[in-house]
């Protein structure tokens, strides 16, 4: 009897134990109010652990996790020393190995601040169009992060909003664009973008453009007979104005009587141009003592 219990008391065969690594996730709770957290923070650790090889498969496949107490962090570096024994284990399995053994944290103060909201385009409008304004709606919001960067920043700006050969004013639902580390803390992160094209203004120079009498009595001649003019207006007007066509140039002589005479031009120009400049200003007129 003493021989069979003995030998039914068999030791545990050395192949029944193992020994693996285990990649640990790591949540970070009780954080102190007021304060945020800064860069990355940990998010696993590496165990050796040593049991039956059913118990670790079994483990594998249900890892546990780590919880790193924050309550006791202040304002800078902090260095956690990871506890194993906060690391749940099923019965049989041994931690052989923790590392790292301390886990860094870096933490700011929260701080809040509002900050105006800028319109981001990329590419270019048509060609004869130019953006004439953008506006955000709403036009500043609350923003919240470490103190270190959000006392660095002035303003926020949208994701890009392509405009490429657009000319007609539009609205878009968009999202703002924010560095790491820092969020909205408004209702929320979209705002209306409007965006407002014009065409484009250019000015132009024409040079010897005839200058005409108007209502003439009496034979007559101006000199000079031509005036250079300097116009400004939009793009797509300009490029294709036509000088003798579309420009009116004269000197208005009614009622003159022979004789010489020193006057102004009378100019006309196209809907949505201006004069900038003209040369000459004055003209002489002879007025001859023939009928036309």
């Amino acid at each position: 009897l003493l021989v069979l219990l003995l030998c039914s008391l068999k030791p545990v065969q050395p192949s029944s134990v193992s020994e693996i690594e285990i990649l640990i996730p790591v949540d970070l709770y009780k954080l102190p109010d007021g304060l945020t957290l800064v860069g990355p923070a940990p998010k696993e650790i590496e165990i050796l652990v040593k049991g039956p090889k059913a118990v670790l498969e079994d483990l594998k496949r249900n890892v546990p996790r780590y919880k790193l107490d924050l309550s006791g962090v202040a304002v800078g570096s902090e260095s956690i020393a990871v506890n194993p024994d906060l690391i749940p284990m099923p019965a049989g399995i041994q931690i052989t190995r923790v590392n790292p053994a301390y886990l860094i944290v870096k933490v700011d103060r929260l701080l809040e601040k509002r900050v105006p909201v800028k319109v981001v385009v990329s590419g270019e409008p048509a060609g004869s169009y130019s953006i004439n304004d953008t506006l955000a709606k709403p036009s500043t919001m609350l923003i919240c992060g470490p103190e270190s960067a959000v006392g660095l920043i002035d303003e926020i700006f949208t994701k890009p909003i392509d405009i490429t050969a657009r000319s007609e004013s539009f609205k878009k639902e968009i999202a703002v664009d924010l560095a790491d580390g820092l969020k909205i803390c408004s209702p929320s992160n979209i705002v209306l973008a409007e965006i407002y094209f014009t065409a484009k203004v250019v000015t132009k120079r024409f040079a010897g453009i005839l200058v005409q009498g108007k209502n003439a009595l009496f034979e007559y001649n101006i000199l000079p007979g031509t005036l250079t003019l300097e116009i400004k207006g939009p793009l797509n007007i300009i490029d294709n104005l036509q000088p003798q066509k579309d420009i009116q140039v004269f000197v208005e002589l009614k009622d003159l009587e022979p004789g010489v005479y020193v006057r102004r031009a009378t100019i006309s120009l196209p809907v949505k141009t201006t004069l900038v400049n003209v040369e000459p200003e004055l003209f002489t007129v002879k007025i001859f003592d023939e009928k036309p």
